[in-house]
């Protein structure tokens, strides 16, 4: 594996990471390059995954690089968790005050799952997407929670609605309602454990897939976090508003447009 590259680019906020397979893996050599190309970043970290069933977090509002290394914290983080799925977040904060509890993963329960969520963009009228009385993250003041919420009620009334249609098509109904909503920046990993879906709406994604045993893995980034590995770009095409890609283990389950 090539060892990263450090990068610091101020022209977007936050950077975001999936490992995702049908085996538990740890991420403790690739979560130290995404977080060392990523050393931008500097008002926290965060690492959602599932221990069975259940979504797990664990966050912190201080950078994940301290000096040339890795922290202490985020090292000894990255090396306790081995899951099928995990999420990665750093954080360069646009919206809420730099605090742990404006830090990516967020988590919320619907339609039976726990769901995870990270984002990178920043939603221009966040306070609109979901009145107070419905808002269930209120110990954050960031934009992401009121966008995780707006979608989990979307996805959640799709469904109600026409049990006959498929997750996949209420979380993209969900996606173009959110884009029809709000005229901000949304590039999103959205996650219940079983199925993961990315939205590629401003920035793109880089994806690479590795042949494992006893299970592959595939790795999608908003940084190519290797240099002598080929990385998969995905970006919107064009004339369109955003690309949803969805992800069973290590594959590509749907690739289309939103709208479709």
């Amino acid at each position: 594996m090539g060892r990263a590259t450090p990068v610091i680019d101020g022209n977007h906020e936050c950077d975001l990471f999936l490992l995702t397979s049908h085996h538990a893996w740890t991420a403790d050599r690739i979560l130290p390059q995404f977080a060392l190309r990523g050393r931008g970043n500097i008002h926290g970290w965060g690492i959602g995954w599932y221990a069975g069933q259940t979504a797990r977090i664990l966050r912190r509002a201080d950078p994940a690089v301290d000096g040339a290394n890795i922290s202490g914290e985020f090292a000894a983080a990255i090396e306790a968790v081995s899951a099928p799925v995990i999420l990665g977040h750093l954080r360069l904060t646009s919206r809420g005050a730099t605090r742990r509890e404006n830090n990516h993963p967020f988590s919320l329960s619907f339609l039976g799952y726990g769901w995870l969520l990270v984002h990178n963009g920043t939603a221009s009228d966040a306070d609109s997407l979901v009145p107070p009385a419905r808002r269930r993250i209120a110990e954050s003041d960031s934009d992401t929670p009121r966008v995780f919420e707006f979608l989990a009620e979307q996805i959640a009334q799709y469904c109600e609605r026409d049990p006959k249609k498929s997750l996949i098509e209420a979380c993209r109904a969900a996606f173009e309602k959110l884009l029809e909503t709000d005229s901000g920046k949304f590039n999103l990993i959205l996650t219940n454990g079983h199925l993961t879906i990315v939205l590629i709406h401003w920035r793109p994604f880089y994806l690479r897939r590795r042949l494992k045993d006893p299970g592959d893995v595939t790795l999608i980034s908003t940084l190519k976090l290797t240099d002598d590995e080929e990385w998969v770009e995905f970006a919107q095409a064009r004339g369109k508003k955003a690309r949803m890609l969805v992800f069973s283990g290590p594959t590509l389950l749907f690739n289309g447009d939103v709208p479709r």
